[in-house]
């Protein structure tokens, strides 16, 4: 049977549209923040300044880990993209308070959850490979 050119490896495709993905989000962040801050009066927050930094920061490091770890879990894979997700929450709720010239603590828990999440992920991406180990070494008994 003679494989056509245009199959593409799964992997190949999940670092390519994370990459776009994540590009695009950051690109809109960037300017859906300088807008916001154009209309807020003079008012500055370096939350809302730098909001595109968090996908930015948080691509970049999940596309490294695609990239070095071929046996990514779909479950890591989810728990880092909800982890950027809380965490760029968190940071566009702070800068919207900071805007409006307030200044509150509601925003703790997108912290801590974000938090929660990033290591929740990183325990998954350490956990998977030595189940994957366990579950090959008690099927070729």
């Amino acid at each position: 049977m003679i494989l056509s050119t245009s199959v593409i490896n799964p992997n190949k495709k999940r670092f390519k549209k994370t990459a776009i993905s994540y590009t695009l989000i950051t690109i809109f962040f960037f300017a859906f923040s300088r807008i916001y801050e154009s209309f807020s009066f003079g008012e500055t927050s370096v939350h809302m300044h730098y909001l595109f930094a968090v996908p930015l920061v948080g691509g970049i490091i999940l596309v490294i880990l695609l990239k070095a770890l071929p046996q990514f879990s779909r479950i890591s894979f989810n728990l880092w993209n909800s982890a950027v997700a809380i965490i760029t929450a968190g940071t566009l709720f702070r800068g919207i308070v900071n805007l409006s010239g307030r200044s509150t603590t509601l925003d703790a828990p997108y912290w801590y959850v974000g938090i929660g999440f990033v290591v929740l992920a990183l325990l998954s991406i350490s956990i998977n490979p030595i189940r994957l180990k366990k579950n090959f070494r008690t099927t070729e008994v």
